[in-house]
This record gives structure tokens, sequence and C-alpha cells, in this order.
């Protein structure tokens, strides 16, 4: 029976009219490829012209994609990683960058919190593994559940359990692979035996998977994070006037949210459960701050301090591709002008506008399939040099590269670009009329005076490309000038021929017996500072090239540790309210820190040995600290009284220092520094790491070794890290500015010099088809300065058009790179002037060239052609 016409007849008949269809589309798009080759090699100049200008666009882009997914668009290479969250606390309206949790509130989250199904604490370190041999190793301290809640397994033996994390529990040492593969070379032998980490013995307990590491890439070790139980404070647990209470302690916390869960939600929770609870962190005094949890998820957190950089990057990446567009397209309707004649010529033989529009198209994706191939193999070479010229430091960058992302990435690209530079020329030159353009003559070609008509495309491309230019020259203007501010700001102390160091010294205060060990492991380490502050004495007092050197817990561009105390006149009452005292930081640190440092000495003397323990309390205090406590009088001599203890003479009055790298506009804060051996005592002086700073009338990189013996002479058990001049820190510090500075300074001359091209190519093409019109003009008595002035006057109409609108756009620009400039405002007028006169320059430089060509038009052969 044959099958009804309703029922299976008509839906074949349909599917075979689609197959034809499509095999039709097929047909037309592969004769209108072949037809776009042919083309395309009888001029091979202007193909390599244009896919040259493409390629550097879409490179730059892809670049610049491929480092943004890298950093902060690849997920985490752990299962589930979008659950993982860091959880820290915060007290303050904008919170502390690295959040932390305490102990007290980690037990509360663990006994109440719904939202999380693991909640884990860690700690970097580093130690030196002794029967590994070589220099110290990065590693962690964690407590158990960290690995469950990465869903990490073993390659070896096992990971932690509870016990190992109880006081008093055996000590355990887990390796990561590449540790494993390196300093132990693979031996399976190493799971059960005694290693040394940081002087005493582990045992080796397993051995992780190959694609775990956390908290960092080279990690290489983890040891159980002994989380200390909370005991409520008292006044003899008070470590001194305004320390810090021994019976809380803070620490770096993950979590796993349960599914369903958002961070939202979860910080919601913990925040109700924390609230009203004596929270480890209080609010500011005043009344002013806020206080609560936050829950960011693990991603953000590692990498969302370099989101605003990465985004004004990919912002100028963007600019420069739309100006190589622009210029691409700008040459593509200047051949659409010369081809005006073959097309129409297609359209009288019967060809669509809709086929002219596709083999016009077909070029233009060809061009930028060849721009986008260069392109490609352009950022794979970038890419190489990123962690050269990025800041050290940025997490994730490893994993930036070319891969199957970022090829699928280019090639879109480089269809869409094609696409879009190709669509305006295509349409305007396949709207001609056949008859009217082949009946055109040389005198109606020529147009007016201005700009011919069917040049006006090209004209606008050509002030948009100036208008770019502009943008980016006064942005990268404004990051150089804020660059050049930084280096050159007199940041209170002198960064020349000097070199720190941080020295680690590894103790721990066992937790079920912290109220009895911790004022012996003060003591202790106090000892220690002594130790090496005579070590240094020794070994570095009697060599020539030395001219200072201390101890002090902090230096600028480094980690900032500081105490703060409230400090008032001495014989002044005790205010009622908190904000009536000069809130302090309060610096550590040893004779001749001040002077190795170079901090500008405004009155008095500063620390000396006879500053010890036993002798009258004194101190240094910055300018600020003075004005603060004694207006405009004389601070030396004075006394104050720190917290609510015994006074303190200030014996001397420094310059305010200037500590980050980048805050040179931000409020000077009040500032005390305290000698050594009388501080450590009285404010909670215990740390576990100390920097070391030397002065030299050489090379400062010579004294390292001399660092290693004494620290070593000093406490064997001492690690040297972290050592680098301060010129170096100060480098590092403005790496961010100097990236900046590079990139945009870079893409913004390359603009410039795409701009300047798009010019001259504009008013090339234009001197070309009005070669006529110049020679009757020029044989009824106009001169070269006329034609000059025609042809120079038509570039500057389009220079202009270009600066103001570039200005404008500038303006708004400027108020979004605020936050990346220092010490410069966003609508700085000099930078305004500067950086349009150089483009200004540049484009009539361009224009002169073509003029210059018009002037050299023979009016006898012209006259004789018309």
């Amino acid at each position: 029976m044959r099958p009804g016409p309703g029922r299976t007849g008509r839906p074949v008949v349909t599917r075979m009219k689609r197959l034809s269809r499509s095999r039709r589309w097929f047909d037309d798009l592969g004769r209108d490829l072949r037809h776009a080759v042919r083309g395309l090699s009888r001029n091979p100049g202007f193909a390599a012209a244009v896919s040259l200008i493409l390629a550097l666009g879409i490179g730059a882009a892809t670049a610049m994609f491929s480092i943004v997914y890298g950093v902060l668009l690849r997920p985490l290479p752990y299962p589930d990683a979008g659950a993982i969250v860091r959880v820290g606390e915060f007290a303050g309206p904008g919170g502390v960058p690295d959040l932390r949790l305490s102990n007290r509130s980690m037990l509360l989250l663990q006994e109440n919190a719904e939202s999380f199904e693991q909640l884990a604490a860690y700690e970097e370190t580093s130690a030196r593994l002794d029967r590994a041999g070589g220099a110290a190793l990065r590693g962690a301290r964690v407590s158990p559940p960290l690995f469950p809640l990465f869903r990490a397994a073993p390659r070896l033996g096992r990971l932690f359990r509870e016990e190992d994390a109880r006081p008093g529990a055996a000590r355990v040492v887990l390796l990561s692979h590449r540790a494993w593969t390196n300093r132990f070379a693979s031996d399976p032998a190493v799971v059960g035996a005694a290693i040394d980490v940081a002087g005493e013995p582990h045992l080796v307990v397993g051995v992780l998977g190959e694609g775990f590491h956390f908290p960092a890439p080279d990690t290489g070790f983890w040891t159980p994070y002994v989380i200390p139980p909370f005991t409520p404070p008292d006044l003899e647990d008070a470590a001194g006037p305004g320390g810090p209470v021994v019976g809380v302690w803070s620490f770096r916390a993950l979590g796993r949210l349960r599914p369903g869960v958002s961070p939202e939600q979860a910080a919601l929770e913990a925040g109700g459960i924390l609230q009203g609870r004596g929270a480890a962190f209080p609010a500011p005094a005043g009344g002013g701050g806020q206080r609560g949890v936050r829950v960011v998820p693990l991603l953000e957190q590692m990498v969302g301090e370099y989101r605003p950089a990465l985004s004004m990057l990919t912002a100028v990446t963007v600019l420069v591709l739309l100006a190589a567009g622009l210029n691409a397209a700008g040459l593509l309707a200047a051949r659409g002008v010369a081809r005006r004649r073959t097309l129409a010529v297609s359209a009288a033989l019967g060809a669509s506008r809709s086929r002219l529009v596709r083999q016009l198209l077909a070029e233009s994706v060809l061009l930028s399939l060849g721009g986008g191939a260069l392109g490609l193999a352009a950022a794979a070479v970038l890419l190489r040099a990123v962690p050269a010229l990025a800041p050290g430091g940025v997490a994730r960058l490893d994993t930036v590269g070319v891969d199957g992302v970022v090829f699928a990435f280019a090639a879109g690209l480089s269809i869409a670009v094609g696409l879009s530079c190709g669509a305006g020329p295509a349409f305007q030159q396949s709207q001609a009329h056949p008859l009217r353009t082949l009946n055109e003559g040389g005198a109606q070609a020529a147009g007016g005076s201005g700009l011919p008509r069917k040049h006006g495309l090209r004209a606008a491309l050509s002030a948009m490309q100036v208008a770019l230019a502009v943008v980016l020259l006064i942005g990268a203007g404004l990051l150089l000038r804020s660059f050049v501010r930084l280096l050159t700001f007199d940041r209170g102390f002198d960064p020349v021929d000097v070199v720190a160091t941080v020295v680690d010294n590894p103790m721990e205060v066992a937790p079920d017996r912290m109220r009895e060990q911790l004022s012996r492991v003060r003591t202790r380490h106090l000892r220690l500072q002594e130790r090496l502050f005579d070590e240094l004495t020794a070994r570095l007092g009697s060599l020539p090239d030395v001219e200072a050197f201390g101890l002090s817990r902090n230096v600028p561009f480094g980690r900032i540790v500081r105490s703060f105390a409230p400090l008032r006149p001495a014989g002044t009452p005790v205010p009622s309210d908190p904000d009536g005292m000069v809130r302090t930081g309060l610096q550590i640190v040893s004779p001749g820190y001040l002077d190795a440092m170079r901090f500008r000495l405004r009155a008095g003397r500063t620390l000396t040995p006879l500053d010890g323990r036993g002798s009258p309390r004194v101190l240094v205090a910055n300018q600020t600290l003075a004005r603060g406590l004694f207006g405009g009088g004389p601070a030396v001599g004075r006394r104050v009284i720190v917290g609510y203890g015994e006074p303190w003479e200030v014996v001397g009055v420094v310059g305010d220092v200037v500590y980050g790298g980048l805050d040179i506009t931000a409020a000077r804060e009040a500032e005390a520094f305290i000698p050594l051996a009388q501080g450590a005592d009285t404010f909670f002086g215990f740390r576990s790491s100390i920097m070391v700073t030397v002065r030299t009338s050489g090379d400062p990189s010579a004294m390292v070794p001399f660092l290693r013996e004494a620290a070593a002479a000093a406490n064997p058990r001492a690690t040297i890290g972290e050592t680098a001049s301060m010129e170096a820190r100060l480098r590092s510090a403005v790496a961010w500015p100097r990236l900046y500075v590079f990139f945009v300074g870079s893409l913004a001359g390359l603009t410039v010099v795409l701009a300047a091209a798009g010019v001259y190519g504009s008013l090339s093409h234009a001197v070309a088809q009005r070669e006529r019109e110049i020679g009757i003009r020029m044989a009824l008595g106009a001169g070269n300065a006329q034609i000059l002035a025609l042809v120079v006057g038509q570039g500057a109409a389009l220079v202009g058009v270009g600066v103001l609108v570039g200005l404008g756009a500038a303006m708004a620009a400027g108020r979004m790179l605020a936050s990346l400039l220092h010490g410069v405002a966003a609508a700085d007028p000099l930078t305004f002037l500067l950086a349009p006169s150089v483009l200004v320059a540049a484009a009539l430089a361009a224009c002169w060239f073509p003029a210059r060509r018009a002037t050299r038009v023979d009016p006898v052969r012209m006259l004789r052609l018309e």
C-alpha cells in the first residue's frame, strides 16, 4: 500500500528539499571561497597587509584571553571546586584581604553550622627536610579534614587522622608527589621512615597524588595543625597592656558547602551563630565599623585581587583590536572603491546583491583567518614571556597557555572580526548602481573640494582610529606619570644598598600546656633574637662595607605585622572614650635598624645598645605621633603612657615612613619604635620570624652568606627566606604599575602607528582618485601651497574630529583609571595636552607624504586624459 500524502510522503519530500538547499548553500560557499582565494592571490601585498594588521589585534586579544581564562575563569583542579570556600571573620568597613578564623569561632561553627560539610584550618610554613637535603621547602600545617574537603587521595600510605592533630600525638608528615619525586627519588620506602622537619623527627605516613597541590603549587609537605583549644580570657592571660589574648588564636580556614547552599547563605548563618558570642575580632573603637563573617569562593579569594588589573588590561586589548579592525575595514573599503567597476560588471551580468556581499565577506573572513593564525602563533610566543613580565606571586599564572579553549576562542574571534570588518564595505559596495557606475567619467568621479562621497566610510574609520589612539595615549600617559611618581616619591627612608632577609625560628607551643609554656617560649624567643643580634655584631661589625644593621618585625614593602596600643601624654587623665587616645602602631626594633634604613631623624636621637633591659624605657616617635600627642610642641624628653602601663620617654622623632609600594597618598599612621630588649616582653614580642636589615657600601647580596652563618650560629634550626635588596622589594611592590605602563604604552604606540597609517592610506587613496581634479586645478593656476593646503586640510579635519571625540572618551576612561593612579589626577592637564599633541604630530606627518605626491601631478597629462 502506498503511503498517504498526509502520512509519510510529505516529510520525506521536505527532508529532501532541505538537504538540497543545504547542498546548494555549501556549493555556493565553496565557490565564494574559491573566488575569494583567486581574487586575493592577484593582490598578495594587500592580503599580507590586512592579515598582519589583524594579526596584531587578534594576537593581543588571544594572549589576553588566555591569561584571563587561566587566572580567573579556569575551574580549580579539585572535584566540585565551586563548593570550596574561604571562611573568616572581619572587623571594620572594608574587612581584611586575608580572612582568618579564630579557634573559638571554628569550634562554634563546627558544632552549630549546617551550611558546611567540612571545615578545616591551615597555615603556610617552610622548613628544611634534612634527610632530603637542599634548601628550605614550602609546606603547610593543616587540620585533618582538609584533604577530604578537597576530595584528595594518597598515592602511597594514608592521609591524616583526627588523632594526628591531638595534643601530645606523634609527629607525622605527608609529602607532595613533587617532593617525593625530586627530594626522595620516588622511593616508596620513604613511607614509614622518619625524616627531620625543621630539626624535629617526623614519621612519613603518606604521599599525595600527583595532581594535588595546596595552598601553593610548590607546597612540598604537610604536617598536622593542632588547633589550640579556646580558654576564656582573664586579666592574667593578657600579654601586656593592649596585647592579644592568649586564649584566642587565629588561622586561615576553608569550608565545603553543602549542595544547594550559596556563600551568602553560609555567611548569614555563620554570622548569626557567632553574633553576640564574643567573636575574636572586636569592632573598631568609635562604633563606626562592622563585624561579621565572610564566606568567599576559594577561586575568588585566590584571584579576586587581580580582577581589576586584568579587567583594565582586557579593555585596553579590546581597544587595540578595535583599532586594528577599523584599519583593516579602511583597507577593504579602499579596495572596494578601486573594484567598483569590476563589481558593477558582475552585477550587470546577473550577480545578485546577496551574492556580491557573500563574495566580499568571504574575502574578509579569509584575511581574518590568516591574521588569526598569525596572531595565535604570536600569542603563544608572548605567553612564554608573561611570567617574566607579570608581578611575582600571581596565582594560577602557571596554567596560562594555548590549549583547546584558547584555540577555539582565536578561531571564533577571527571569524567574527572578519565579518565585522567586511560588513560595512561589502554592503556599501554592493549598493552601487551598475549602469551609473560604468558610465562614470573621470571628472565626475572626482567629487568636490572635500573628500569624495565614496571615501566617506574610510574617512570615518580613520577618524575613529585617531579617537582610539587618543584614549590609549592619554591612559598610557596617566599611568606613566603615576609610575614615575611611585618611583620618585620620598618614602621616608633610603632603599639604596640595603638588603633585608627573614630569619625563621621554628618554635611551637603545645596547646595543652599553652598557659604554662607561653612565658617560657617568649623568653626563649627573646634570647634567640638577642643571640642573633650578638652574632650579627660579631660577623658584620668588623666588615668595612657594613655601615649599619638591625633587627625588626617589619620592613617596608614586606609583611606588615604590628601591635597597636593607645597612647597619651603622661600626666593626663585617662579619657573615658578610647578615641581620646592616639592609636599607635608599635614597631619593636633593635639598635641600628633606624640607621640602617636611614629614617629621617627630625629631633633627638635613635636607639642605641644602652637602651636595654633594666634601663629607662624609651621610644622613638614618628612625626604623626608627635603631632597627635603634643601638637606643634617639642616631643623629645616628654613622657607618654603606652596603653595603661608605665610611662616611656620620647628620645627621638623620625619622619613618617610609607611601608607599602602604592599607598603614597594614604593618611599617615602614628608609630612608635621601641627597643627590642624592652618591648619584646612587654608587648607580646613572641613571633617565629624576625627581619634582618643590613646597609652596605658595596653589593648588598654579598651579605647573605654572613647572615646565614649568624642565623645558624644563633639557632641551628633557623632558616633564611625572602632575602632581597630594598631596591628589589621596591621594584616588586610597583610591579603592577610597571606592567600597566609597559602593556598600555606598547599598545598605545601600536595604535598610534595604526591611526597614522589609516590617515595616510585614506589620503593616499583620495589623492589617487582625485588626480584629474588636482591636475585641472593646477592647470587653472593653483600653486603647490594651495594643493598642499587642500590635502593636508582634509587630513587635519579627520585628525581634529578624531582628537575631539577621543578627548571626550578619555575623560570618561580616566575616571575608570582613577583607582590605578597614585599621586596623579585622572584629568591631569599636562597629560591631556601632551598625549594628543604626539598623535597630531604623527598624523600630520602621515598627511605630508600624500600631499607632496599631489603637488607632483602633471597637469598636461591630466588634461590630455580628460
